[in-house]
């Protein structure tokens, strides 16, 4: 006689065996819809990429050999080949950068405006005017820092060179006198604790000069412009 195999069952609901009938369902597969709008989206940007880095390739291409300081030059500083260096960028006829085969043509010349490090020379900042020029001479003036403006002095700083009176004296009861100059480099401080600055004025107040520095009562005064001097 065949065996009828019933299912167990248990007085908890909770703990009554699943019908076989019944399984776990599978997890469901899900379906994902295709956007032709973030499709586009993307091959319209992989081409803005392509296209900007073609544009930058054939720029990189186009540029040319460039010479560039490497330390701030102030005007009327000479220009000597340790200061200069080679870079690149794309030629523009209204800047007129110094291509780099004229190096040997810049070095000696002298700059004609402050050109901080790093920046391209061009033809317009660079001059040939010799120092002193016809007519002018260059006069080192010795003085103590205290006889110098706090701000630094520069070559093309615009200077007026003043006499003053003996320590203890009393102020004198007329301006005094000035010679008008321009400055064309500065020492370091030397051993005797002197800075010298050497300065370009007209050849026949030159002498003038020579003999207020003489005295070691000079001081020196910087100025916005260029100015006339009281000694001409």
């Amino acid at each position: 006689m065949a065996q009828t195999v019933g299912l167990e069952t248990t007085d908890e609901p909770f703990e009554q065996p699943l019908d076989p009938a019944f399984s776990t369902p599978g997890v469901p597969v899900r379906r994902y819809r295709r956007r032709p709008a973030l499709i586009g989206l993307g091959v319209g940007l992989l081409a803005t990429c392509g296209a900007g880095a073609a544009y930058l390739a054939q720029s990189s291409g186009n540029t040319v050999p460039v010479l560039a300081v490497t330390d701030t030059v102030h005007r009327g500083e000479v220009l000597d080949a340790a200061r200069l260096t080679t870079a690149r960028a794309a030629p523009d006829p209204a800047v007129h950068p110094v291509a780099a085969s004229e190096l040997s043509a810049v070095v000696g010349q002298r700059a004609a405006t402050d050109l901080p490090a790093g920046t391209l020379l061009t033809e317009a900042a660079l001059t040939s005017a010799d120092v002193p020029a016809s007519g002018q001479s260059v006069v080192g003036v010795a003085v103590t820092e205290a006889q110098l403006p706090r701000a630094e002095l520069v070559p093309g700083d615009h200077v007026r060179v003043f006499g003053t009176p003996n320590a203890g004296d009393p102020p004198p009861s007329e301006p005094s006198r000035s010679v008008a100059a321009t400055v064309v480099s500065v020492s370091g401080v030397l051993d005797s604790g002197q800075v010298v600055v050497d300065v370009v004025v007209a050849r026949d107040v030159a002498g003038t000069l020579v003999a207020k520095v003489a005295t070691g009562r000079v001081a020196i005064v910087l100025d916005a412009e260029a100015q006339g001097g009281d000694d001409r």
